[in-house]
């Protein structure tokens, strides 16, 4: 009558049979003959056992009792559910080993193998995932999780949950649901299922047929659906017939009480009105259905409750208290006909069927020493990463705050409640902008925090679940414009509705990972474009809520982000370390962006050898000539770009110091491509030295008198400086830094732009390459800007990108302990030069000068050098033209392999170039000559930065470059980019 019911008011619901997917795809021929021969020759035992899936655990008597399952009970498969990776590995291969009949490899593993086992790889809770709007996201993560089963010899994942979460009370189901939208649902459910099923994995979805209405617990009592018919279709069976028209293969019953599908108050798990009426001829469902364990006291009371479990349409009973018992209890109901011979065989030939489909025969002996390496690889960890970003929610976005603009004047500040200062979430805000930041980790210390009101910008985060620090909270947001970053589960925000309603923004990362946290920071500066949907409702905010943003600044995240394998990188570790243990230099930061993602992004070594501080990615380093394309370059370009210098523009126009003189017609374009014939080098120094302060020449042969080794050459240390140019100490006349203790005169600039200006020309219109056309440019900037080189980056494009490290005179603005050691110069400097730049010239300018003086950290530079490959756009803002990007970035000299400021790889003198062999020739970047370098590659949207302080402690041996450190990384990172799709060369 039941189903006569359900069939009359709900026609349009009426199915007929689908076959899955997995079985569709089966070679029928070869698995009938397989089903065939096994079934042929098996006893009762074994027909009787193969209905049974026991649970079994890595204890001290596993090998016991698993023997027992097997040689006694001949239970057709095992259910894991607690133990390491090798322990289950360990107990499958003995498993598999002594079965005749090979088993079904089973793990309930709603969020991927770590629900069950303690080391595989943590991906968030459904009530993350349910946040997700993409779906080949999901399939993704489906995947990744099917590859990791077949690893440990798995079959069968239970999952996906198929509940919805109507009930915030429930917490049996809670955070395993997708949340409340059954068509969000839905589709979640099934996408993740598809990455299973398509791998070779078999999907259960689960808990047939709806387990998220209820308060109360399966495991400790049957609990109770009171909805109607019509209610159920709409909500909580809606996932299951969508799961099952998507052709997907395993359903596990619940043991629920439904009274709209079952009249007797039997637990749905054991009414044929729900397992076969329902399930299998209503809504068609051919696949292999599962009980729900059957310890839990939902069912655990029932008597002869595995025989009526297969009476309600189920063919694998789970996890019941005794085996032994309802094994013989189920084989006592086949002897007396309770249970049809041809209900046994239908299930038994069910059973190996999918045991065929799912390659169970194939099986081969798992390696145990290799296991975890194999399932946590860097693609599994990437997939968690992935989960996070597309599930980040922007709950509110007043101003379109973010992402955050304008960094060059708004002044931040990051608060974090229940987590210590400089957690994972402030790291990555710091990546883009400078944020100072606080912890909170009680209301008393909230309270303590008055600065804030200095700032622009306050982002707080909030870590805890302490209901205590909303009253704090919302003193901090009061007229102050903030975004709130929530890692705690949705509901936590009915904590915070006042705060919520005064914030500018709100994020939601769902919990306090430090995927969560990293794709919160990242998202804040447009690091990562916003798509994700809240999956609940709360009292605050509805579920469907949720604003999208674009990606606007560099991402962070691993090479296999943009196709790339990790382990591609490993030899770009040995190279950097070889370069440390041959004394090359102390350390070093590596870093590659792919197609405006980070992807490496390593620090190697010390400071200095022997020192103890560890060179981080907040390291700055002293770029020497690298300057001359992330200073002095962009300034031209800037100027260019307002028309207001050309590069046929002779350089008197803006230097006056040159007219009547051989350099008066130099132009801009000959000082760019070096093609000026000024001089390669002139001794700088020099200049400050009072010639009659010693006697004889400065270099000699080694003696007394000639005894610091300094540049290859011997010299003297008893001169003296012109006292009108260098003093010992600061003062209004002697303001410019050339080192610990000496300072410059404005005087001394003047002498040695003179000095500069009276080298004589030489092979004018051929290549020379020479830092003094760059001092030169830097002349003709500041004529032009009114302001020092310095000033106009920063104003211009260094502020605005977030790039705070990026500075001339760095001691002025951090600390000197985040700066490595340069050269320990006996000769000119007497000192341990540190903080100051390194080369002569550049120091005697007083540390800002168009060829050298810049300082930086990789990552910082990195958002220059995207800016450039953006076409001259960065953080949503524009800088430069595409056109004036195109002109600098493409032109190349017709006498050299120098382009417009940038250098360029050497096709035809490949022992010459400054790039690896295997570089495009439209790559275009820079070397410095402390061990510096960057390439921007245009072809494969990429950017290698390479920083080291390689004359730490002497310029000399240059190992540095005799090991072509910086050459051969790059060289794999273009090997790497040939295991993709990536075009690496150009014809």
């Amino acid at each position: 009558m039941l189903f006569f019911f359900i069939s009359f008011i709900c026609p349009t619901f009426l199915s007929a049979q689908v076959t899955t997917n997995l079985y569709d795809q089966a070679d029928k021929q070869a698995m009938a003959q397989w089903v065939d021969s096994l079934y042929s020759k098996m006893t009762l035992d074994e027909k009787v056992g193969q209905l049974f899936m026991p649970i079994v655990e890595p204890n001290s008597e596993w090998k016991t009792r698993i023997s027992g399952y097997i040689r006694n009970q001949k239970v057709g498969g095992l259910l894991f559910s607690k133990g390491s990776l090798v322990q289950q590995a360990e107990i499958t291969n003995y498993a598999q080993r002594i079965a005749d009949i090979p088993l079904l490899i089973s793990l309930d593993g709603e969020w991927g193998l770590s629900m069950r086992l303690t080391d595989a790889p943590k991906y968030p809770r459904n009530a993350v995932v349910g946040a997700i709007q993409d779906e080949e996201t999901i399939k993704l993560y489906g995947e990744e999780v099917a590859r990791q089963c077949k690893e440990m010899g798995i079959h069968v994942n239970f999952s996906p949950s198929l509940d919805i979460r109507s009930n915030p009370n429930n917490l049996v189901i809670g955070t395993r649901s997708f949340g409340e939208n059954p068509d969000n649902v839905a589709k979640n459910g099934i996408a993740y299922a598809k990455g299973l099923e398509e791998n070779g994995v078999m999907s259960v979805a689960k808990h047939f047929p709806g387990h998220g209405d209820t308060a109360e617990d399966s495991h400790k009592i049957l609990p109770t659906i009171a909805h109607n018919q019509e209610r159920l279709e709409k909500v909580e069976l809606f996932p299951f017939r969508e799961y099952i028209h998507a052709g997907l293969s395993g359903i596990m019953t619940g043991h629920l009480n439904v009274p709209a599908l079952q009249t007797n108050g039997m637990p749905a798990s054991l009414a044929p009105e729900v397992g076969t009426a329902l399930l299998k001829t209503e809504m068609g469902f051919t696949g292999l259905t599962f009980t729900d364990a059957m310890a839990m006291k939902g069912v655990s009371d029932q008597p002869e409750a595995s025989v009526k479990a297969l009476l309600a349409g189920n063919d694998i009973i789970l996890g019941v208290v005794n085996q032994a018992k309802e094994f013989a209890s189920v084989k006592r109901a086949v002897e007396e006909g309770t249970i049809p011979a041809s209900l046994l065989e239908e299930k038994v030939r069910k059973i190996l069927s999918y045991k065929y489909i799912l390659d169970v025969h194939k099986f081969t002996p798992i390696n145990t020493s290799t296991v975890q390496r194999r399932v946590n690889t860097p693609s599994a960890e990437w997939i968690q990463k992935k989960i996070y970003d597309a599930a980040l929610t922007l709950l509110k976005n007043e101003e379109e705050l973010i992402p955050i603009k304008r960094l060059d004047s708004t002044k931040i500040v990051a608060v974090s409640i229940g987590a210590p200062v400089d957690n994972i979430f402030h790291k990555y805000l710091k990546k883009y902008a400078p944020v100072t930041t606080f912890s909170a980790q009680s209301t008393a210390a909230l309270a303590e925090i008055k600065e804030l009101k200095e700032y622009d910008l306050a982002i707080i985060s909030i870590h805890s679940i302490n209901a205590a620090d909303a009253e704090a909270l919302q003193q901090l947001v009061e007229d102050q414009k903030t975004i709130i970053a929530f890692f705690t589960p949705p509901n936590r925000l009915d904590n915070f509705q006042t705060s919520i309603n005064n914030a500018t923004a709100l994020l939601m990362g769902y919990d306090a990972s430090d995927f969560a946290q990293m794709s919160a920071a990242q998202a804040v500066f447009g690091g990562i474009a916003i798509s994700g949907k809240l999956p609940v409702s709360t009292t605050v905010i509805k579920e469907g809520a949720g604003l999208s943003t674009e990606k606007t600044r560099l991402a962070y995240s691993m090479p296999e982000e943009v196709g790339l394998a990790s382990e591609k990188f490993d030899e770009i570790e040995s190279i950097a370390l070889e370069g440390i243990r041959q004394r090359a230099y102390p350390g070093c930061q590596i870093l590659v962006v792919k197609d405006g993602v980070v992807i490496y992004e390593r620090e190697f070594g010390k400071f200095s050898y022997g020192e103890s501080s560890k060179v981080t990615d907040e390291t700055v380093y002293d770029l020497a000539s690298v300057t001359k394309t992330t200073a002095t370059l962009p300034a031209v370009m800037k100027l260019y770009d307002e028309k207001k210098i050309r590069l046929q523009d002779p350089l008197n126009k803006f230097v006056p110091e040159t007219r009547k003189t051989d350099k008066a017609n130099l132009t801009i374009r000959s000082l760019l491509l070096h093609e000026t014939g000024v001089l390669s080098f002139i001794p700088y120094y020099t200049a400050a030295i009072d010639e009659n302060s010693y006697s004889g020449t400065l270099f000699g042969k080694q003696s007394a008198i000639y005894h610091v080794r300094y540049a290859g050459a011997w010299g003297r240390t008893d001169y003296k400086f012109l006292p009108e140019l260098i003093s010992t100490k600061e003062s209004a006349e002697f303001h410019l830094p050339v080192a610990k203790g000496l300072f410059a005169s404005d005087k001394m600039h003047d002498k040695l732009l003179k000095e500069i200006i009276d080298t004589p020309l030489k092979r004018k219109g051929s290549y020379r390459y020479s830092c003094l056309n760059f001092m030169l440019l830097k002349e003709a900037v500041e004529s032009i800007s009114d302001t020092d080189l310095d000033t106009y980056m920063k104003r211009n494009f260094y502020y605005k990108l977030g790039a705070s490290t990026t500075t001339f005179q760095p001691l002025k603005y951090m600390p000197i302990d985040k700066i490595t050691p340069a050269e320990d110069d006996p000769f000119f400097r007497k000192q341990l030069v540190r903080g100051h730049v390194h080369d002569e010239g550049a120091a005697l300018f007083g540390g800002i000068s168009g060829n050298a003086g810049l300082f930086s950290n990789a990552n910082d530079l990195a958002k220059l050098y995207q800016m450039w490959l953006n076409g001259g756009e960065y953080g949503g803002e524009r800088y430069l033209s595409e056109e004036t990007v195109r002109l600098f970035t493409t032109t190349k000299s017709s006498v050299s392999r120098r382009g417009l400021g940038f250098d360029k790889p050497d096709p035809t003198n490949s022992r010459y170039s400054p790039t690896s062999p295997g570089t495009p020739i439209e790559v275009y970047g820079h070397t410095g000559f402390t061990g510096t370098s960057f390439w921007i590659d245009p072809i494969n949207n990429m950017i290698y930065i390479f920083l080291s302080n390689r004359v730490n402690p002497s310029r000399t041996p240059n190992r540095f470059s005799t090991l072509s450190i910086r050459e051969r990384i790059q060289e794999e990172l273009y090997q790497a980019l040939k295991t993709t799709n990536n075009p690496t060369t150009t014809e």
